[in-house]
């Protein structure tokens, strides 16, 4: 797989060209960037720019979402130019998120089956969208309510770009994950991917994954995507899914 090749393609129609049903999009010749309906989930896609423009267009950003009052994520790549962003970023007092790997699996290389699993549901309402945040709730620690609104919002206004799955046990929320689509890219999108400490090694990870590489092939697209911790780097490596680079996010608030 072609590290440049993927890259570009996935710049143009992922990350300069933007739909999405839970904000505002504005894009210019040097930036794309989201405005969420809600407090959290604002961020800035894409960016493009002389390395001594770096200052100034961070500054720009930073002072428009302060007027909002609102907090803001800055979304890198190892690939991305200008290769000083990162050191501004933190400069500039945005804080620093975990890396994560960003693979890509080239789905006409494989084979694809629907998990077979009593516990799988696909998710249709709000009480199933409450069962997959209570699973991201317990697994990492924190308030994902505006989470829960934004997938509330995205299933209702785009029911065709967000698949949601939860797995149940004895009729409680174990493992959860989505995949999103937008239309004429050839990519799709892996999310979510948490299983609660009491149920892991019991494949259910691993089912999740397997129903959305079928759906993802079922829907025509070429490639999946996903930001993968170090916990999910292994998994989704022995389903196939390549190493292309390193993405990292940096998140400002207003004081």
């Amino acid at each position: 797989m072609n590290i440049q090749q993927i890259m570009q393609l996935y710049n143009q129609y992922e990350r300069r060209v933007i739909d999405d049903s839970n904000g505002r999009v504005e894009t210019s010749p040097s930036i794309a960037r989201v405005v969420s309906n809600q407090a959290y989930g604002s961020y800035i896609a894409y960016f493009d720019f002389a390395a001594d423009q770096t200052d100034s267009q961070i500054q720009q950003q930073v002072d428009y979402f302060s007027n909002l009052g609102i907090g803001f994520e800055w979304k890198t790549y190892a690939t991305d130019q200008p290769k000083n962003i990162e050191s501004s970023l933190l400069a500039h007092g945005f804080v620093q998120e975990e890396q994560e790997a960003f693979m890509v699996l080239d789905i006409d290389a494989v084979e694809s089956q629907p998990a077979h699993s009593a516990g799988l549901q696909r998710i249709k309402d709000e009480q199933g969208i409450r069962d997959a945040i209570q699973v991201q709730q317990q697994v990492w620690k924190q308030d994902f309510d505006w989470h829960y609104r934004q997938l509330c919002e995205q299933l209702n206004k785009a029911p065709e770009s967000i698949s949601i799955y939860v797995m149940y046990d004895s009729g409680q929320p174990v493992s959860s994950a989505w995949i999103t689509f937008k239309e004429n890219s050839p990519f799709a999108g892996i999310w979510g991917g948490s299983t609660v400490p009491s149920h892991r090694c019991r494949g259910h990870y691993s089912a999740l994954l397997q129903q959305r590489i079928h759906e993802a092939k079922s829907r025509g697209k070429r490639y999946l995507t996903i930001d993968a911790s170090d916990m999910s780097q292994p998994i989704v490596a022995k389903s196939g899914f390549q190493l292309i680079t390193h993405t990292r996010g940096y998140s400002f608030n207003p004081s």
